[in-house]
């Protein structure tokens, strides 16, 4: 995979598009928790994220719905994230860094919701930067949606 680099113009140009996916992604979390507490209610776990089997009961087979398609709109905000070049390092806050290069040094500029430019952060050492898909090296995933899935289901 090969990896963008940003100048800090390129990703404060991309807030207006980053802040819409943010309050998106908040949005679709929270109300999958809603719904996740509803079914709790009435004796139901949550869907499975796919090939759920739907509860005869009219009303459980609408919040089941519901929640799928809150999950998918969520989903596509983290892949249209993601496919803007950004790797979310907290959801909650709304947090994102891009890989950005200026001569022969190499960082992470740093969004978060709320802020009307990015951040420069420390450089990164070239060591950590080899081409490659698997960015964990860089930093911890924690925070990083969507939650974890136990057994095939949210945990909210």
């Amino acid at each position: 995979m090969i990896r963008k680099y940003f100048t800090i113009d390129e990703v404060n140009q991309l807030i207006p598009q980053l802040e819409h996916h943010f309050r998106k992604l908040l949005l679709n979390k929270k109300e999958m928790a809603k719904l996740s507490l509803r079914l709790k209610k009435v004796g139901v776990e949550a869907p499975m994220l796919e090939n759920f089997e739907p509860d005869p009961r009219l009303e459980v087979q609408k919040i089941q719905m519901e929640f799928s398609q809150n999950y998918l709109e969520f989903k596509n905000h983290l892949l249209a994230v993601e496919s803007m070049g950004g790797r979310i390092k907290d959801l909650e806050l709304g947090r994102v860094e891009f890989f950005a290069k200026e001569q022969d040094k190499y960082s992470l500029l740093t969004w978060q919701l709320g802020v009307t430019e990015v951040a420069h952060s420390e450089d990164i050492p070239i060591s950590l930067l080899k081409e490659t898909s698997d960015d964990s090296r860089l930093s911890p995933t924690e925070g990083m949606a969507p939650p974890p899935l136990q057994s095939g289901r949210f945990s909210w």
